[in-house]
């Protein structure tokens, strides 16, 4: 998936949520964004992705977070058993683990981190001039994000 493609494919769906980004008076959470599902164009806020994007927490944890690093350096296996077996943060890891792996067969797609990471890339969009839009696309399980002028979307309107 490229988000520039999707963004040229559904420029012109788009354009409600660029006119309203560009008029907005002040940055807060219910900046509106683009959000393609599928080939689906959405328009939502920064709060209302968390109803449109399974999240995870568990995913975000710092014991979750902590094996991903490991796994780098020693392998699942090794990282896993560090994790699991560390006097002290052994049994939160095991329950972070087994939590994530509820929310993964749930369907999340992705973790509370990467939602701050939207509202971050929309802040920064908001402050540019001209501004941009935010744009969270999901396809096959994989998301991607990334902001937009608001401009290019809006000219021939």
């Amino acid at each position: 998936m490229d988000l520039e493609q999707v963004v040229r494919e559904h420029r012109k769906t788009l354009q409600v949520t660029a006119r309203a980004v560009s008029e907005k008076a002040a940055f807060n959470l219910e900046l509106p964004c683009g959000l393609v599902t599928d080939g689906e164009v959405a328009s939502t806020t920064l709060t209302g992705l968390r109803n449109h994007l399974p999240c995870s927490v568990a995913l975000a944890s710092a014991p979750v977070e902590r094996f991903l690093l490991m796994k780098e350096e020693r392998g699942f296996d090794g990282a896993f058993e560090a994790c699991s077996t560390d006097d002290s943060d052994g049994e939160a890891f095991v329950n972070a683990w087994d939590e994530a792996q509820k929310d993964l067969a749930a369907g999340v797609v992705c973790t509370l981190n990467d939602l701050v990471t939207f509202v971050e890339q929309a802040r920064k969009g908001w402050e540019e001039s001209p501004r941009r839009l935010l744009v969270v696309a999901v396809h096959g399980g994989k998301v991607e994000s990334g902001t937009v002028p608001t401009d290019w979307v809006l000219r021939g309107v």
